[in-house]
């Protein structure tokens, strides 16, 4: 693994000009307006790039002339392979980057952020010229390379590991390296072409990619199909190297070009990287039948509340972010925008409700107890609870916006909606004394109180709170080593199980659930119906087909997956290899029996015989964590107040059957065995009895009601009554006194 470095440290002195007056090198525009961006380009040697040229521009030398590159550089976006020395605080984890190969059945979340239970990929032996190559095409860019000086000589560990790709990181000489590409979110909407983004992605051609997307010409050569190690000093290994054909008619007679770009990103943009669908019954739901965003559908775009300056240090939105600025961000999270901010110790008030026009909740009769154990993203966002989570796709795990034919059922299997606290490891959970104390980093009004305007109540620290969230199992190969599970190489793994496995794309659709010959069918329902297409088979019928089809799946996999496992032991030197799917964990039956630990605790076992589980329960507790249920929250879509949880009334979710306490979610993965089946009130530690219990005193609030109002009803036409026997009295009592 190379040393990682700065551009700005390797390439400084871009931008000649002095610093000025007002702390800058920079010159900047201040004003609304868009500036007309016709500028010359230059291409990574610094060159200036003509219509004959035929080297790719860089928007380091390019864009780096005028703004501050550097610190642009350290935004959200692009400082993932970042050292954490060198990024501002990683905040509240999200979406992990899945590592998904469905040749080998994996789903590997990881992350270089200190993010809860992910995977760090350099801890495994993922390399950041690996991550580039397999999650690029949604990656804006990154200022992190490789020191010359490492790429020269293997490390001591890659010298000991046989195993490890060949000189994978030399290949940047070939590549180049993936800068941050501004026009990925600053063009025009529909000038910035990310489907040719993705394919100079997997050809290699990282520093390639900004020409191509923004179509200044077109690139010839793929750098993937030159042999690692090449010489470049050879004159045939540069012949091969990618070349650019520019379009001449994009040069101005001056030799600028325009770059038809926005300050603020346009949500299409956004949507890149950041859209998900619904996955149902019948497939992928159609969008039609969803509504937008609430905030989007009022004239909103995505940039009015996730907000940056030139550090790109993006608002996420969540309470208690903090900015690299120092600037207070409270009211850009739902809390602080709707309700304003109010300092808890004297009451004052630090930040109007209602910006940008948003509405005053009224909340009517809702206890203040929900605001201490709810989010705001609990009743309001995400797909509403049904009986159990559905499977969702994402655009950065599944490539969503690219050309393909999805069913559905891709890997990864990501799950939700899921009713829970935010997951972290135990060592970064934050305990109710440090809840309490201010962040280092926050300025005095900067400091998220969690100050609820409304009731004056102050809610449980946000970890505590119960968010709405998506969810996976991770699936993957690892060595045993006691207590611990360690995943190993993804793609070293590919190699070594490949002939064991024989899978060409699908680990599942060719291993865990086969397609049935003609002669399995015929044996299942006899030669003549067995030779009948599905359509033409009763509902009995296909049921019995499935069945043979899924005992055929678990045949297969209990001998082939046994086979990869003594694969990896053998040619990776791993002492103990296992597989990892749902929550469980597999080993070779001869493995089991050496160690006496084979697991008898689940149904699974009954089935295998060349494989064994391991009881989860006898690896440490980080490791258990590492391969049960991964969660991160969601925001999107946002619903109204009459699509909100509770709308209906408080036995939406005070009910035996409230959703967002008895909505189920499975453990799932690539192996033919599912996992648990658990309710979201279990994941929230509620214990059912006392649940049932609670619920009464629901239930019987309407029947309390109408005693209630049926007694008021009595005593008010028995005082009635009353008043007028003494009016009639007292009426006959009158004409007594008159008559006298």
């Amino acid at each position: 693994m190379g040393t990682l470095t700065l551009f700005g440290l390797l390439l400084g002195g871009i931008c000649r000009e002095t610093i000025a007056a007002d702390g800058s090198r920079y010159a900047h525009h201040d004003g609304n307006a868009r500036f007309l961006h016709h500028i010359d380009l230059y291409d990574v040697n610094n060159r200036k790039i003509t219509p004959e040229s035929d080297q790719p521009y860089s928007p380091l030398n390019t864009c780096g002339r005028c703004h501050d590159y550097q610190t642009i550089a350290h935004g959200w976006h692009f400082n993932a392979l970042l050292d954490s020395g060198l990024r501002p605080d990683d905040g509240r984890a999200s979406e992990p980057w899945i590592w998904t190969d469905p040749r080998t059945g994996t789903q590997l979340p990881l992350s270089t952020r200190d993010h809860g239970d992910r995977f760090d990929p350099r801890e495994i032996g993922i390399s950041d010229f690996e991550l580039i190559r397999h999650f690029g095409a949604r990656l804006p860019g990154t200022i992190a390379v490789p020191a010359e000086s490492d790429s020269e000589k293997p490390s001591a560990d890659a010298a000991e590991d046989d195993s490890s790709e060949p000189g994978v990181e030399t290949r940047w000489e070939l590549t180049g390296t993936l800068e941050i590409d501004c026009m990925v979110c600053h063009a025009m909407s529909g000038r910035y072409d990310m489907e040719l983004r993705r394919e100079q992605v997997e050809k290699e051609n990282f520093a390639w990619v900004p020409t191509a997307a923004i179509r200044l010409g077109i690139v010839n050569g793929e750098a993937s199909r030159i042999k690692t190690g090449s010489d470049l000093s050879d004159e045939s290994v540069q012949s091969k190297l990618p070349t650019v054909e520019y379009d001449a008619n994009r040069f101005g007679q001056d030799g600028t070009v325009f770059f038809d770009l926005v300050r603020m990103p346009e949500d299409n943009a956004c949507y890149q990287c950041h859209s998900n669908r619904s996955v149902g019954d019948h497939g992928i739901e159609p969008r039609w039948i969803h509504d937008e965003d609430i905030h989007l559908r009022a004239g909103m775009a995505c940039v009015d509340c996730h907000r940056n300056g030139i550090d790109h240090d993006i608002v996420r939105g969540f309470e208690g972010q903090t900015h690299v600025t120092g600037q207070s961000i409270q009211t850009l999270s739902c809390r602080g925008c709707h309700y304003g901010v109010t300092d808890e110790s004297t009451g004052e008030t630090i930040a109007l409700a209602g910006r940008l026009a948003s509405p005053m909740p009224e909340h009517a009769g809702l206890p203040a107890l929900h605001f201490e154990k709810l989010a705001c993203t609990t009743c309001h966002s995400g797909p509403a609870p049904s009986g159990s989570a559905k499977r969702t796709m994402t655009s950065l795990a599944h490539s969503l916006g690219s050309k393909d034919h999805r069913t559905g059922d891709e890997w990864p299997a990501i799950i939700g909606p899921i009713y829970d606290q935010l997951t972290q490891r135990s060592d970064q959970t934050m305990s109710d004394e440090d809840a309490g104390q201010e962040s280092p980093n926050s300025s005095d009004d900067e400091a998220d109180t969690g100050h609820h305007a409304e009731t004056g109540h102050q809610h449980l620290p946000p970890e505590s709170m119960i968010y709405p969230q998506r969810g996976m199992w991770p699936s993957f190969f690892a060595s045993v080593d006691g207590d611990a599970l360690t995943p190993l190489p993804p793609e070293t793994v590919f190699e070594v199980t490949r002939r064991s496995l024989r899978v060409r794309k699908d680990f599942v659709a060719e291993l865990t659930l086969p397609k049935l010959g003609r002669s399995d069918r015929q044996e299942v329902l006899g030669e003549e119906r067995g030779g009948l297409k599905d359509e033409e088979l009763t509902t009995d019928e296909l049921a019995k087909l499935e069945q043979k089809q899924a005992e055929l799946g678990r045949a297969e996999f209990d001998e082939k997956l046994a086979a990869a496992l003594e694969a990896i032991q053998k040619e990776m030197q791993v002492e103990r290899a296992a597989y990892v799917s749902a929550g469980q964990v597999y080993v070779t039956r001869t493995s089991a029996d050496l160690n006496d630990d084979v697991w008898d605790g689940s149904g699974t076992a009954d089935s295998l015989t060349e494989l064994a589980l391991l009881d989860p329960g006898k690896f440490a507790e980080s490791t258990q964590q590492s391969i049960d249920l991964l969660t991160w929250p969601l925001a999107h879509n946002v619903r109204g107040a009459g699509q909100a949880l509770g709308a209906k009334g408080c036995l939406e979710c005070h009910s035996d059957q409230g959703k967002v306490f008895t909505s189920t979610v499975q453990a799932v993965g690539p192996a033919p065995f599912d996992g648990d089946v658990r309710t979201m009130a279990s994941l929230q530690g509620i214990d059912e009895d006392q649940r049932l219990r609670w619920n009464q005193m629901f239930t019987g609030r309407y029947l309390f009601k109408y005693v209630i109002g049926g007694s008021l009803l009595v005593v008010f036409i028995a005082i009635l009554g009353g008043l007028a026997a003494k009016a009639g009295a007292l009426s006959v009592f009158g004409e007594n006194y008159r008559a006298s």
